[in-house]
């Protein structure tokens, strides 16, 4: 809307003549109406009506009679001396002041640097918006359904040819075996891990944004063994020489041969979902990973692949899912109607991946996945504690208001108005606020590494870098200025002169319950904290003292060979003969070798595995049944291969039958625990001995049934297994030793393991060790839990300390009166305290119903979860009760045995 007459926004002419003197609004309204001439025919009406905007509001800021800050310069001058002088006459008071917002804002700042990057992943994409992640969905007739980040080899290219609305798709595939990785001409070998190796098709560089150092986008992944490096690999294997052009050999893994570095990628962002040392075509691994083996079923089997689709830009992510649905319907319906199944396809943003992800029924490839609720606990808190410091100020602020009495009854006296002391305390609150945002932004910026160590991510600075981050900053610092500075202002600016200059009774100004109240919520703070860093530890001590089923403790684990000497090849990948020929030989290695490792006296079991307690890798969820029943009643289960020894090594308890055994025929028995008897209807532990099982399309009988056990984490519940007879290279090699020769053990296993698998390094870890690593994420959770507790605890206590000295001064009199009446310093020291041991039970009862609430909301993650008992309300009460009463013990003290003489010497 704009002035008819002359152009100028109407708005803000309004707002002029409300703020504005009648003289004052027609002197300056006619400047601005001939600078807004002059911009409109030099820049524009636009720029015009934003200049003006901006100039109204500069004058409405400095002019208006509104306006609590309308003063000369002079005056502003005087008001920031008398602040400085106050904050050095009271030291103590403005340290703890300072030392209190300080505190609070860092928190703040941390917690905002810690959300700022979770919320940024991926957020560095040029084409996040129309860039999405495929999700498939599977439901069964029985209604078990299952979902997953992975899509056939074939589906982005048919999506791309049949869907207009898809402009371009790229694949990726996430090694899942080690490789031993050298630099032919150093000599320079290194087992790096399956994570390392993404395969991803040819345009994966032009479809995200991983800045090449050196190379281009369009040609780095054009041949069949061209291989891409991060920086970090570079300077692993190459040091300062320059790797492009060189070669690579990696043996082992998904795809062994020769390839050459075409290009070195800068270093990835640590807010990326895609982690990865090595970039490989997609194409390798499809014609040769594996010796081929990975195409041999054509490309709508094995669902294998990460499919990334990039819409146009008026495209409906809703249509084009459906549209994919139709597609998979299309060349997958026959497979799905011998399954009875139904798959539809969901479109996950690429911004979504990181926090939005659900916990898919097979493992996601995703790097370091976070946990939105987390975030929001986390903000939450932030903003609690920022509160909390604001309160403080205000207690501490006007339980020195009486030592400021005589300063405002003698400025009131000489004619000083109440918006002038207004103004005053108020440039007293911004002056502490400046300094303590000062402090906060370096204890923020300080203690940024240390919250990087105990979340586990290397948080950077980049949330200092950008301009929201200090609008926010100045926000916060004026904010804070305003909330906590106004009601002592105000309380302090109302004293009377005549009883504040002869010292008679002011406090009544100031509303004691609007600051018992302050505290209360300082107090439920602070209790809702420790309860959930309480919680925390005690659900994860339950965790780690459960009985999971398993004897984890004396067992190594080794990473199986990558590299077996004078192993028949694998040419082709769909001649079943060669491959069959190449397990057998691996498992006669293997056979000797166990031989000779469990010879020593230190070493009482050894067997090999595709997995291991604690890792999903390598587990095949799979469609199983009863023989005989209907396609239509199968169920969901996990699967994968061991070898003998398994169940003897890890101390599985044996309900019925017996371990798989040397002399059984591979794949054709197999072992399932008591919650498969359950999910496929086979009765007791006896009844299933010698029923036969279909897994997918294969009959398999069982030779025995092991208790349930916990093969991840107690957040899932107890799952069908299945443990097949097991060929060929074991991913990992599992040890039973005695603690007493650990040294003399792994020596041993080191000799038999160099002589049996030459060219392989030896790595080793302790199970119980790797397996409560899934606890890592929650124990990062109850640090920051107990970290800011800890703060919050602080600052609370500073808030309690000055109602304890507020009090004392509203008492002083009483108790010299009842001291000259014989009252004991136990008795006047419990009249001073029990304000606030009531204010503290009044907090504990409030927080009753949060502490159980949430705590149960918090425990339904986990399947297997401690008791929610009272304990949770009765430890935390307990420790803020023995922490408060240390922190008043002091003031009463000192009140209580104060010469009552200096109390009633005015009376």
């Amino acid at each position: 809307m704009e002035n008819k007459k002359n152009g100028t926004p109407t708005l803000a002419n309004w707002l002029a003549s409300k703020f504005l003197k009648k003289t004052q609004h027609e002197e300056f309204l006619g400047d601005l109406e001939e600078i807004y001439r002059e911009r409109v025919s030099r820049n524009g009406k636009l720029y015009a009506r934003m200049k003006y905007w901006l100039d109204m509001l500069h004058i409405l800021i400095g002019f208006s009679v509104l306006n609590p800050f309308k003063t000369d310069s002079a005056m502003y001058g005087h008001y920031l001396i008398i602040a400085k002088r106050n904050l050095w006459r009271n030291k103590v008071y403005s340290l703890i002041n300072i030392l209190s917002l300080g505190i609070g804002i860092g928190v703040c700042l941390l917690i905002a640097a810690y959300v700022y990057f979770e919320l940024s992943y991926d957020r560095f994409h040029d084409n996040l918006d129309n860039t999405y992640r495929v999700i498939v969905e599977q439901t069964k007739d029985s209604g078990e359904k299952g979902s997953s980040p992975y899509t056939a080899y074939a589906f982005a290219e048919t999506a791309k040819a049949e869907i207009p609305e898809i402009e371009s798709f790229t694949r990726v595939f996430q090694a899942d075996e080690s490789a031993i990785v050298t630099d032919p001409e150093s000599e320079k070998t290194i087992n790096q891990e399956a994570a390392s190796f993404l395969y991803a098709d040819g345009n994966f560089l032009e479809r995200f944004d991983f800045p090449l150092k050196t190379g281009t986008q369009e040609s780095v992944l054009s041949g069949l063994y061209d291989i891409v490096i991060t920086e970090e690999i570079a300077e692993k294997y190459f040091g300062q020489r320059n790797p492009v052009g060189k070669d690579l050999r990696i043996d082992g893994g998904n795809s062994s041969g020769t390839y050459t570095i075409t290009g070195v990628l800068e270093k990835l962002p640590l807010n990326s979902h895609l982690k990865f040392g090595f970039l490989l075509p997609i194409e390798n691994f499809w014609k040769q990973g594996n010796g081929g083996s990975v195409n041999r079923y054509g490309g709508w089997e094995r669902q294998w692949y990460g499919t990334y689709l990039t819409l146009g830009s008026t495209a409906e992510p809703a249509t084009v899912s459906k549209k994919l649905d139709g597609l998979l319907l299309k060349y997958e319906g026959q497979v799905l109607s011998e399954n009875r199944g139904v798959e539809k396809t969901t479109l996950q943003n690429l911004g979504d991946i990181h926090l939005r992800s659900d916990k898919y029924t097979v493992p996601d490839y995703a790097a370091n996945k976070g946990n939105l609720l987390n975030v929001r606990i986390f903000t939450i808190i932030a903003f609690f504690i920022l509160f909390t410091a604001w309160f403080n100020y205000i207690n501490l602020s006007t339980a020195r208001s009486m030592h400021r009495a005589k300063e405002v009854g003698i400025r009131k006296s000489i004619g000083a108005r109440k918006k002038q002391l207004v103004r005053q305390f108020l440039m007293e609150s911004l002056l502490v606020n400046i300094i303590a945002a000062l402090f906060a932004l370096g204890l923020a910026l300080s203690a940024l590494p240390f919250l990087s160590s105990i979340i586990g991510k290397e948080l950077d600075y980049g949330l200092f870098q950008i301009p929201s981050f200090w609008i926010f900053f100045l926000a916060v610092t004026i904010l804070g200025s305003l909330l906590s500075g106004l009601y002592p202002a105000f309380v302090l600016s109302s004293f009377r002169p005549i009883g504040a200059l002869a010292g008679g009774k002011i406090a009544s100004l100031g509303n004691l319950s609007l600051r018992k109240g302050l505290i209360a919520f300082q107090f439920v703070t602070s209790l809702l904290l420790i309860a959930g860093t309480f919680l925390v530890y005690k659900q994860v001590t339950f965790m780690k003292n459960q009985e999971l089923g398993m004897d984890m403790e004396r067992v190594v684990v080794l990473k199986g060979p990558t590299i077996i000497s004078d192993m028949p090849e694998v040419t082709d990948g769909t001649n079943m003969e060669q491959i069959r020929e190449a397990q057998a030989f691996t498992k006669t290695i293997f056979d000797s070798f166990k031989d000779e490792i469990i010879a020593h006296s230190s070493i009482s079991a050894v067997t090999g595995s595709r997995a291991i307690p604690g890792m999903s890798k390598n587990i095949s969820r799979q469609d199983i049944r009863k023989m005989g029943e209907p396609e239509s009643v199968g169920k969901y289960g996990r699967s994968f291969p061991i070898g003998s020894g398994f169940i003897e090594t890890y101390g599985l308890e044996l309900l019925a039958g017996k371990s798989l055994s040397e002399d059984m025929a591979k794949d054709e028995y197999v072992i399932v625990n008591e919650e498969a008897l359950k999910a496929y209807g086979l009765g007791s532990p006896q009844d299933a001995l010698q029923e036969k099982i279909m897994i997918g399309s294969k009959p398999r009988t069982i030779a025995g049934v092991v208790k349930n056990f916990h093969w991840q984490s107690l957040r899932d519940k107890h799952t069908p297994y299945v443990l097949r007879s097991g060929g060929g290279i074991n991913v990992f090699i599992s040890a039973k030793i005695n603690t007493s020769d650990i040294e003399g053990s792994l020596a041993h296993i080191q000799k038999v393991y160099d002589s049996f698998y030459p060219g392989n390094p030896l790595d080793y870890f302790f199970m119980d060790d790797a397996f409560n690593r899934q606890y890592l994420e929650d124990i990062q959770f109850g640090n920051l839990f107990l970290g800011f507790s800890l703060l919050a605890i602080l600052i609370a206590c500073i808030g309690l300390f000055a109602l304890v000295s507020y009090s004392a001064n509203l008492k002083t009199k009483e108790v010299g009166i009842r001291k000259v009446l014989g009252a004991s310093t136990g008795n006047l020291m419990l009249l001073l305290s029990k304000e606030y041991l009531v204010v503290l039970g009044i907090a504990v009862a409030f927080s009753i119903p949060a502490i159980l609430y949430f705590g149960k909301s918090w425990l339904d993650n986990y399947a297997f979860r401690t008791e929610l008992g009272m304990d949770l309300v009765i430890v935390p009460a307990t420790v803020l009760l023995l922490i408060s009463v240390l922190t008043v013990s002091r003031q009463t003290y000192s009140t209580a045995t104060s010469n009552p003489v200096d109390a009633l010497r005015p009376e």
